[in-house]
């Protein structure tokens, strides 16, 4: 079952397939390669290889788009790039579209996804009826928590299964009577083992309703500030029961994230990043986010079971996404790869990548700053040109401007743009994810 969850607690739901995979990582310093992933506590559970989009939804997914993932997977890339459409497919919010979940092999099984969409500012009718027991976000609250393992039997069920038969009897006795002949009757089906515990669930909830200063508000009126802390905090007390009470190896579960940062506080976005990262350790379940944001990029890039990718758009089509971080054009975040580069490449390596016309102002570079030898100090890389003005601008603020908007004209100073900053964070990205996969294929199996 598919789950789907937006910005303000609401989900619907369609049915997707999904199927058992082939899962690689690292342990104690050696690449293998796994169908389960390995929980804290030593135990196994399947999870997703493959997203496959069978059927485009004619805007900017084609058929046969696909996406392999990890326990965390990061897309980032420019608005526009696709990565909306693509959410939208895997949750099966597409009119058009239809996307099937695959192992190495192919096989689907059906997962149970739960989306949280960036936002939801014209809510259905359906979703503003917080209140009512049927409405979104009371089913798929429930269908959430009862992935928790509840096992449930009615001390009634017995008569209560004696009188369906009952019912079903009498029903096909008078359907009898009313067609003439006994070639129609009907069959009820019943469930004599343990009860669907969403259901269960559902029933017990009879209404989630939102409260500011006390005073109760529906919570499509709640601030979407105030809406994103509710879905942060009812994932954590997922979390906080998954620990409490040492459930692990909830399987076929994905929480598919648009933009998690948003409207959150920094404090709140490292809250949500561990909280998902702990979903992710203690039961298995996976999570596939987007992001615009440098923190939710560089916080979980080359960390452990978790891919980031990129989706760029050519002739207005999402093309096949790419290993490395795009379209998050953030100072701080170079500075992090570019020490990253360092540590887990060379500086050699560093030297080779040439980003835009940033060469012919390289000899510019002005400072009180002298090499060795007395010379006044030049950067020896495109990279570097930009580092040490994102590092040392104020050291150097009589011949930088740092990051400019537009090209200055007539003005010897060095700058840098936002197109030099993209290019900078893409290649370097790129690079380490190579340097990441060649060392993995020399200790172990192959991706």
């Amino acid at each position: 079952m598919i789950i789907c969850m937006f910005s303000c607690g609401q989900f619907c739901l369609s049915r997707k397939k999904m199927a058992p995979m082939r899962y690689n990582f690292w342990m104690r310093g050696v690449y293998l390669g796994y169908e389960k992933h390995i929980l804290r506590n030593g135990e196994t559970v399947t999870v997703i290889k493959k997203i496959n989009i069978k059927t485009g939804d004619g805007k900017t997914i084609e058929s046969g788009f696909c996406l392999n993932l990890d326990q965390l997977t990061i897309i980032t890339g420019e608005n526009n790039s696709g990565k909306t459409n693509f959410m939208k497919l895997v949750a099966g919010e597409s009119k058009t579209g239809e996307t099937e979940f695959l192992d190495e092999n192919g096989k689907p099984i059906t997962p149970e996804i739960v989306y949280i969409a960036s936002e939801n500012i014209k809510p259905s009718d359906d979703v503003a009826k917080h209140s009512a027991r049927n409405t979104s976000l009371i089913k798929n609250l429930s269908k959430l928590f009862s992935s928790l393992g509840f096992k449930l039997n009615l001390s009634s069920q017995d008569d209560l299964v004696e009188t369906i038969q009952t019912v079903e009897k009498q029903a096909n006795e008078n359907l009898k009577e009313f067609s003439g002949d006994s070639g129609h009757m009907l069959r009820i089906n019943v469930n004599e083992g343990e009860l669907a515990s969403d259901i269960v669930i559902q029933s017990l909830i009879q209404s989630i309703d939102g409260y500011e200063n006390k005073d109760k508000r529906g919570l499509d009126d709640l601030g979407q500030g105030t809406q994103r802390m509710i879905i942060v905090s009812l994932l954590k007390a997922y979390l906080d029961i998954l620990i409490k009470k040492k459930i692990e190896g909830v399987e076929h579960t994905l929480i598919v994230f648009e933009e998690p940062e948003a409207y959150l506080h920094p404090r709140l976005k490292r809250r949500l990043n561990a909280t998902l990262r702990g979903i992710m350790e203690h039961s298995g379940l996976q999570v596939l986010a987007t992001t615009h944001d440098p923190y939710f990029a560089f916080k979980n890039f080359m960390e452990k079971d978790t891919k980031v990718v990129f989706f760029e758009k050519k002739d207005g089509i999402t093309e096949k996404p790419q290993d490395g971080i795009f379209g998050v054009e953030d100072e701080l975040l170079f500075i992090f790869l570019y020490s990253y580069f360092l540590k887990k490449v060379d500086k050699e390596a560093l030297n080779k990548i040439k980003i835009g016309k940033i060469k012919e102002r390289r000899g510019y570079y002005k400072s009180s700053k002298k090499n060795k030898d007395g010379a006044l100090y030049i950067p020896s890389s495109d990279l570097t040109y930009i580092r040490d003005q994102i590092h040392h601008l104020g050291d150097n603020s009589e011949y930088t401007l740092g990051l400019v908007f537009e090209i200055p004209v007539g003005l010897d100073k060095n700058y840098f743009t936002e197109s030099d900053l993209r290019e900078g964070i893409e290649e370097m990205s790129k690079v380490l994810v190579k340097t990441s996969k060649k060392k993995k294929d020399t200790v172990g199996v192959a991706p």
